[in-house]
Formats: structure tokens, sequence, C-alpha cells
């Protein structure tokens, strides 16, 4: 991942602040880059766990300097969440990353969801996002692109991973996992909230993720 220097970003913003980017921040924006979107909760876990003042401090930081904005996220049966994405596209470069491309099919829950399945994960070295996904990975997985594919560090295995925001029928599930698995993608992640209209069931290669309140697995 890129890592670019404090003065070069700086001069991409308007707010004409200057701020000094602590190890947690660049590990933080290391990380957006990655997947996009990222939750307060999610990085009070995974990057400012250390700081007794906890992420909003810092995200605020971030933010008044302009290196990121945010939004309140509102969530069917969970609460209200802070969600944090680049200011910019050209700041998101920088980084090696890029804006969330979010519309009527893909909404910002469904990308945190993806968010949720890279830290629950563990932060996989070559997690890619379905935007990211290259030739290979593209004859791979056929014309069911999922939200993002990864490598397992201890086997090489090659991993989809498929965010369901809570509205794929049984019959859309097993689908997606056939299509795979006919072309050889046995192992794949699945991320569903707690209270899915079906659930995938864990057969196989398939392992689930359920993000509910305040809780990950």
């Amino acid at each position: 991942m890129k890592n670019p220097k404090t003065s070069a970003l700086l001069r991409q913003t308007t707010t004409g602040l200057r701020i000094r980017l602590l190890a947690a921040d660049r590990d933080f924006l290391r990380d957006l880059a990655r997947v996009q979107l990222i939750s307060s909760d999610l990085a009070e876990r995974h990057h400012y766990a250390h700081l007794k003042s906890g992420a909003a401090r810092s995200l605020n930081r971030l933010e008044a300097a302009g290196l990121i904005r945010s939004q309140t996220l509102h969530i069917t049966d969970q609460p209200s969440a802070r969600v944090y994405e680049f200011a910019s596209r050209e700041i998101a470069k920088a980084w090696g990353g890029d804006l969330p491309v979010t519309g009527a099919k893909r909404t910002n829950y469904h990308e945190l969801l993806t968010s949720h399945a890279y830290f629950t994960l563990g932060r996989p070295h070559d997690f890619r996002l379905a935007a990211r996904l290259n030739a290979a990975d593209a004859l791979r997985v056929g014309s069911c692109r999922p939200d993002a594919v990864f490598t397992d560090s201890d086997t090489g295995e090659f991993v989809v991973v498929e965010a369901d925001s809570g509205h794929y029928s049984q019959q859309q599930i097993r689908a997606k996992m056939m299509k795979w698995h006919r072309l050889g993608v046995t192992r794949q992640v699945w991320v569903q909230p707690q209270h899915a209209a079906a659930r995938v069931r864990e057969i196989g290669g398939v392992s689930v993720i359920t993000v509910g309140r305040g809780a990950s697995r």
C-alpha cells in the first residue's frame, strides 16, 4: 500500500490546516484505501484501541484537516453508525484507494458489511474489492462477481467474500454459491446482518460472519 507524505496530502485539501499523522492514523488510512468505508466502532477496535480517548478525537482531527469525511448511517434494527471515507478521490488515490461507489443496489451499509469481513478475517494483505479484481480474478469467479476476494495466507486458497445486507432469498444465495462452486471456488465467506431474510448455511468451505448489535463474528 502507498504511504504518502503528509505535506503532499495537505496540498490536496482546502482547509489550510496542518496535521501530524501518527502511526495509528496511517494504519487507519491504509485500511480505508483497502475497503473504502470504515465505521467509528471498527476504527476504535482496530486502530485506536490503545488511546484512552478512543477513536473520536483522532478521526475528528483527520476530518478537520480535510483528509476524510463522515456521515451518519441509519441501519434497520440496529443503532446508527458513523462511517468514514476519504474526503476526495484525489486523496483516496494518493493512498492507493478510491471512494465507495454506491447506489440502489450497493448501499453504504452493504459496503460496511464488506469492511466488517475484512477486519474479522484478520485484514488479509491482498484483500481486493470487486472494483479492483484483476483479469485472473475475473476468470476464477466468472460472471458472478463477489464483493471481494483474497488469498488465505495459511492454505494459499483463493477465497471469495459476499455481503448480503439482509435481502437475499435462499434461492439467490444458493445460485451464487453453486456458480462459484462449479468454477472450483469452494472457499466462500458470506457476511450478513443478524436479521437476514434467509440465512447462509455453513457447509463445505462456506463460512458466515454475522454482524449484529455491536457484535461481529
